[in-house]
């Protein structure tokens, strides 16, 4: 059949089409309002949801456009209903529930953080080959830091997470106390790859969660950025690109550590990394043997929402949901 999905966990107004029986993607649409929250330096959950529902219409229509389909054509609607901004996700909840009620047509919710998990099985949409099971997969990404077990697209369990902040809105608060716009991440991994040769990643030592406790912690590694740039009288650009690159060390240490601590223990297990931080290429580069999905499967988007539907209903067990269903921003793994 064909799947209608829908993500609109955060500030990504997404929607995305594949065909169960072809195991194709048909169709993948992003329209992202990073733009709008820069002048906020951050995401304002009211506004993101004023802007799905402008933005989120017309991600659909170009979607079916693009998959050459109309909407009627559709079989199934899938959204993801937790977790997130509340708001945001009420208004994808909503829109594919009324479209689904409109024609007749089942819908089922979905674990935002379960589409994460399983992005790297979207490459046999595209006729490549997906890592074999079993995974250690690390969800890393602006909201989320978790570290989970994977056997099966049905058995899978959470190993540990943050304490504190994510790994993402820890790049973004070290960009922004620099002076970076917002998002930071992605700006502060072009500029101390961009001045590898000039950047010193070992001048500030910045805490780092131990990852013999299972968790990560990154609340103190943004106050000692902080007070460390806040000491310094007349801040050069060399100063702040050591501040962002010694940052970004201390954040990414824990990560990788952790997963190898994990894959020494079983070592029969692949390495998984997932969630838009995944996109860092430093994080890549230290994690040579690990799976990173294609760079616009790690971001938000629903095409890894459409997967999950599609291989439950492949498995025999996509649940349809029922009218009643409203979203809930916080999962019990």
């Amino acid at each position: 059949m064909k799947i209608l999905a829908i993500d609109t966990s955060c500030d990504d107004s997404c929607a995305a089409i594949v065909d169960t029986t072809t195991w194709k993607l048909l169709g993948n649409q992003v329209i992202t309002h990073a733009q709008k929250m820069e002048a906020w330096g951050g995401i304002v959950p009211e506004i993101a949801s004023r802007e799905h529902l402008k933005a989120l219409p017309i991600a659909v229509r170009q979607c079916l456009e693009e998959a050459g389909l109309r909407l009627g054509e559709i079989d199934h609607f899938a959204v993801s209903h937790r977790p997130g901004l509340i708001g945001a996700l009420l208004v994808g909840v909503t829109y594919a529930k009324s479209l689904a009620f409109a024609l007749g047509k089942g819908f089922s919710v979905h674990d935002h953080l379960q589409g994460h998990l399983f992005s790297p099985l979207l490459t046999e949409f595209e006729g490549g080959k997906a890592p074999a099971f079993p995974w250690f997969a690390l969800i890393v990404s602006g909201g989320h830091t978790e570290l989970f077990e994977v056997k099966s697209i049905t058995d899978f369990h959470w190993l540990g997470g943050t304490l504190d902040d994510a790994a993402g809105e820890a790049f973004d608060k070290v960009g922004k106390i620099l002076g970076l716009s917002y998002p930071a991440g992605p700006e502060i991994d072009r500029w101390v790859k961009a001045s590898a040769t000039h950047a010193d990643r070992a001048r500030f030592d910045f805490p780092r969660s131990k990852p013999e406790s299972g968790y990560f912690s990154f609340s103190g590694l943004k106050t000692s950025v902080a007070n460390t740039f806040a000491k310094m009288k007349a801040p050069s650009d060399q100063d702040r690109l050591s501040v962002a690159a010694s940052a970004q060390e201390a954040i990414l240490d824990p990560l990788v550590e952790r997963l190898l601590r994990a894959q020494r223990k079983q070592p029969g297990h692949q390495l998984v990394v997932t969630g838009g931080v995944a996109c860092n290429s430093r994080l890549r580069e230290k994690l040579p043997n690990a799976y990173f999905p294609a760079p616009r499967y790690c971001s938000d988007n629903a095409a890894m929402v459409a997967n999950v539907a599609a291989l439950l209903q492949r498995e025999r067990k996509l649940e349809i949901a029922p009218w009643t269903t409203t979203p809930f921003a916080h999962t019990e793994y």
